[in-house]
């Protein structure tokens, strides 16, 4: 039984690293592009895991947290690099907190 749960697991990732492929490809956006970045890393730390149980060892499980380290640092920089490449939007003045009170237009 458990190897028939480990087996549809072990499909489950792989169809979702599969589709984390097709969405990095295809994009349309950088944003689209950085989930499935970490889509991928997370499937792979799955993967990694189950092979762990499969194979009975704990010694893969040093694995799972490089790979979570290596997912998690490398997601960390392209949202950094995408906050230093792209140009900053001007505020808008539905965001500011209640009771400020915007600049109209300016008088004659």
């Amino acid at each position: 039984m458990i190897l028939l749960a480990l087996q549809l697991c072990f499909a489950l990732l792989t169809l979702a690293v599969l589709l984390g492929l097709v969405r990095l490809v295809r994009g349309p956006t950088v944003l689209d592009r950085i989930l499935a970045f970490d889509l991928i890393a997370t499937s792979l730390v799955g993967m990694i895991a189950l092979l762990s149980v499969k194979w009975r060892t704990p010694l893969y499980l040093e694995l799972v947290l490089i790979f979570s380290l290596l997912g998690f640092v490398g997601t960390v920089a392209f949202v950094f690099h995408l906050h230093q490449t792209l140009p900053a939007r001007p505020p808008d003045p539905e965001d500011a907190p209640a009771g400020t009170v915007s600049p109209g237009p300016p008088a004659p």
